[in-house]
């Protein structure tokens, strides 16, 4: 699944949504996260995690055939992301049809939320949130 986190971060390199660990080929969950706190309150509910994978995905579909693939991709991110599509549509694709939908997208695998959510009440609280960020900081040694 860390390879999944990496393509969406390339994924997100290539469209609206650059931060400087996604522009270096790392994956920021932190930042995907953040951005899903819809009301700024600084927690996150699963609900707006669900809405802000919505909207990621309108924007990786470029094509708009409600199916993410390296033809949704810019050149050189599709030269950057080599096999690792590939390695997103494994980590999602719950059909094993070798495409990934709208559907499998939205409704897919939350590692970061279920990690974070350790009270499992659907909302990360500005608590949980800060630990899920300690946790990433210490996994990078900083």
């Amino acid at each position: 699944m860390r390879g999944v986190s990496f393509v969406l971060a390339v994924v997100l390199a290539g469209g609206t949504l650059v931060s400087p660990a996604a522009a270096r080929g790392r994956p920021d969950p932190m930042e995907m996260l953040e951005q899903a706190d819809a009301n700024r309150d600084g927690a996150v509910s699963r609900a707006e995690f669900v809405d802000a994978r919505r909207a990621r995905f309108a924007r990786m579909d470029r094509n708009g055939d409600g199916h993410f693939s390296d033809a949704d991709l810019p050149r050189i991110a599709r030269k950057r992301a080599g096999d690792r599509i590939e390695q997103v549509t494994a980590g999602f694709d719950s059909n094993r049809d070798g495409r990934l939908s709208r559907d499998e997208f939205v409704n897919g695998p939350t590692r970061l939320f279920d990690l974070g959510d350790r009270d499992g009440n659907g909302q990360l609280d500005k608590r949980e949130v800060e630990a899920v960020r300690a946790a990433a900081a210490a996994r990078k040694g900083g």
